[in-house]
């Protein structure tokens, strides 16, 4: 899989050398990429993020809300913060 060289392309790095304890956090967040970039250009960390979240709000799987918990985790740390001018 392909990101953008942008700061998305920082996740994909990470995620392409994080640990086999991430596998299945991994496969959330590249599906969800692939869903996004099947309707958006242009997909950002924040679009993972707001995706992340939804599902979140809508799983009741305590096993599946632990992977979405730490994608997200993993997601929000590789964000860079916005500045604010």
């Amino acid at each position: 899989m392909h990101f953008p060289v942008t700061e998305e392309s920082r996740l994909s790095d990470y995620l392409k050398h994080a640990g086999p304890q991430f596998h299945d956090e991994k496969d959330v967040i590249f599906s969800l990429y692939n869903e996004l970039s099947a309707v958006k250009n242009i997909v950002s960390n924040k679009d993972i993020i707001v995706s992340l979240l939804k599902k979140l709000e809508k799983e009741s799987d305590i096993v599946k809300l632990d992977i979405y918990r730490k994608a997200l985790e993993i997601v929000v740390q590789r964000t860079p913060d916005d500045v604010i001018y």
